[in-house]
């Protein structure tokens, strides 16, 4: 697979387009719902452009990073 890299800017943007459009999501629905929504989405992305050990290694990946989520504060978005 490969990934442009367009800088670590360019990262920082697209999370930040992509916060906007999850706050105003939470308005419509449950926190967990949303969850839920966009970790299956985004495990499918994975599937599909990984090879089967990328995607086995990006989930352990993921699992090993369990205690460094940061948990979000309240100004950081809108909660129910």
């Amino acid at each position: 697979m490969t990934i442009k890299n367009e800088g670590q800017d360019h990262l920082d943007s697209l999370y930040q387009d992509y916060w906007v459009f999850h706050s105003k999501k939470l308005i419509e629905y449950e926190p967990l719902e949303l969850a839920a929504v966009i970790l299956a989405q985004s495990l499918s992305i994975y599937r599909t452009v990984l090879d089967d050990n990328e995607y086995n290694k990006m989930i352990d990946s993921i699992s090993n990073m369990r205690n460094d989520v940061k948990k979000l504060l309240p100004e950081q978005g809108v909660f129910h």
